[in-house]
Formats: structure tokens, sequence, C-alpha cells
């Protein structure tokens, strides 16, 4: 970790936010982790039409892209590059009074600091990429580099807890998208088979129609009420 990382989770120090348990917030955290989760497959969805000659499939939490691909690396890389870009992008957020609340909870919406239990599981962009680039295969030493990259955000995100129950806080923050994932893994197999691509109704530039309007119901919700509850200022 180099040394401006270090000096930005310090100046998180100086002003903290506390979070909130209603359920509004609770609400609009799943949400927001949702089209989180939904951005990672589009953006794989959309560089995949790029370079790959025209739009493949999406489903939820499946993106098929047409073969043959020019660079597939690149299209296995651009899901991951926007997960933590969201994550460290909710980092620096940290230092504004003003979005302090959204900040911390892009950070666990993010999905960022869950990828290494995907990457144990032997599931994951991240498997593919280091051992097409670097020959490595093992499990444990992959998920543990995706672990690294995603501690600096939740790091930066503790400290600016203000709850006299810090760690709790802690602890259901880095667990609340736990449920969300899981309910769309199962929820993606039975709208669309074992594979969790087979797409039977109608689909918008690849994208499945039920997709299409779940993701756009999500986001005309984030936008009219998360700005209600991410407001709230924060406390020196």
């Amino acid at each position: 970790m180099n040394s401006k990382v270090v000096c930005l989770i310090l100046t998180t120090l100086r002003m903290k936010v506390k979070i909130s348990s209603r359920l509004a917030y609770i609400a609009i955290f799943v949400v927001l982790a949702f089209l989180c989760y939904q951005a990672h497959q589009l953006t794989r969805h959309l560089v995949g039409a790029v370079l790959c000659g025209g739009f493949g499939t999406m489903t939820f939490t499946v993106t098929i892209t047409r073969e043959p691909c020019s660079i597939p690396t690149l299209v296995t890389l651009s899901g991951p590059v926007l997960t933590y870009g969201l994550a460290w992008s909710g980092m620096f957020l940290l230092r504004s009074p003003k979005y302090k609340l959204f900040a911390y909870t892009l950070i666990f919406a993010s999905f960022a600091h869950l990828r290494f239990i995907q990457t144990l599981t032997g599931r994951g962009d991240e498997l593919i990429l280091a051992e097409g680039w670097f020959g490595v295969s093992n499990q444990a030493i992959v998920a543990l580099i995706v672990l690294l990259i995603g501690l600096p955000p939740i790091m930066a995100a503790f400290q600016v807890i203000a709850n006299e129950r810090r760690v709790l806080v802690f602890i259901c923050s880095w667990l609340l998208p736990l449920p969300l994932l899981f309910a769309m893994l199962f929820g993606n197999q039975f709208l669309f088979g074992a594979s969790g691509n087979q797409i039977q109704g109608g689909a918008l530039l690849g994208i499945s129609l039920i997709v299409f309007i779940t993701d756009l119901i999500a986001s005309v919700l984030l936008i009219v009420f998360g700005p209600r509850y991410f407001s709230l200022q924060a406390e020196s």
C-alpha cells in the first residue's frame, strides 16, 4: 500500500458519518448493490459487443460474448475494472462530507470486497486473467490478491463509521450484499436454466427483456429515492 493511499485513509478520520439502520436505507443499499452488479455485467456485454463483432447475450449474472472474439482478454478484464473502480471511487468520495454516506454505501455495494470468495470457489474473471497472463492457477493465491485489491476501500470505510457499535455496523455492511448475490444466482438459474444464459423470451440488444426492465426499474428507484437517503451530513 503506497503512501498516497495511506494518507487518503488517514484523512477520512477527520469526519465520520452515522450509518443508518432504517429499513429504507437498507433497501436503497440493496438497490445500489444490485445495480453495481448489473453494471459489471453490462460493461462486459458492451465491451464484448465492440470487440467481438456484435452483441452476445446478457442475463442477471451471466454474460456471453459472440464468438469468435478478437480480444477476449479485454472483455474479461472490463468487468473487474469497473467493479474495483466503483469501490476505489467510493474511497476517494469519502473525503466529501456531502457524499460520505453514499461513498460508504458504494464501497460495499460494489461487491469488490466479496470477489475473493468467488475466486476461492473456482469462478470469476480474476482466475481467467491470472492464468492467462501469469500462468497462476492456484485459487488461494489469486483470491489473496483479489482480497488485497479490495482491502483499502473497506479499511477507509471502517474509519468513517460514527456509530457506537462500529464493528457490528461494519460486519453488517460487509455481509449485506451476500443475500442479494445468492438471490440473483438462484433466480438467474430459475429463469434462464442451469447455464444461466438460456433466454426464452424477447431480448433487447442481447439483454433479456426481464433483465432490462428490472434494471430500468432499479435505476429509477435509485434516482428517485437515493438522494433522500444518501444526503445525511457527516459528523465531525
